[in-house]
């Protein structure tokens, strides 16, 4: 599973690169931003969970694949059929190992504090990728900058209260260095 999830490339690249960063880097990434910010902010949540969340909040995509967050809402409610999908696969696949499985699926859920931190993480490392090469995986697609500043203030407002503070002020800071802002 995780060679399949390597070879799942996402949109954004490795800075400086023509290479894609895939699912096991994104996961990977998320897993140590989310610590970081949980240590550095003392924050009162179980950081077992955290790092399961962070791990596993991709591996749907093994079946499911990568959709762009500005893809549309139907394309996003087809997204959410497939991880689905993916998901009844992979726990018929991992039935032994249920740890793993009942991560999964509680991040699918998002019904707790943990996951929905560790989801503010995944929207907040998209930030720092873009601002990192330039904002040239959102140039690709022709995100505009109200499309942007629109996008994030939705997902802002169904942030984790533990770092919604932090992701504002990302979300702030990738204004002023958007590509193409007016």
């Amino acid at each position: 599973m995780i060679i399949d999830l390597s070879l799942i490339d996402r949109k954004h690249y490795l800075a400086k690169t023509n290479r894609r960063e895939n699912d096991i880097e994104h996961s990977m990434t998320v897993a140590i931003l989310s610590w970081y910010i949980h240590d550095k902010y003392k924050i009162d949540l179980d950081i077992s969970k955290i790092l399961k969340y962070a791990i596993t909040h991709d591996f749907v995509e093994r079946y499911a694949g990568d959709v762009n967050t500005f893809a549309s809402s139907d394309e996003r409610e087809v997204k959410a059929q497939q991880e689905q999908k993916s998901l009844d696969r992979l726990s018929n696949e991992f039935s032994e190992f249920n740890d793993m499985i009942t991560s999964m699926q509680k991040y699918e859920l998002k019904q707790d504090e943990e996951s929905l931190f560790v989801w503010t993480v995944d929207k907040m490392q998209q930030l720092i990728m873009g601002d990192m090469d330039q904002w040239r995986p959102y140039a690709e697609i022709n995100i505009t900058y109200t499309q942007f500043a629109t996008k994030y203030k939705e997902l802002l407002a169904k942030s984790s209260k533990y770092c919604q503070e932090i992701f504002d002020g990302l979300i702030d800071y990738s204004k002023s260095t958007y590509y193409n802002q007016p």
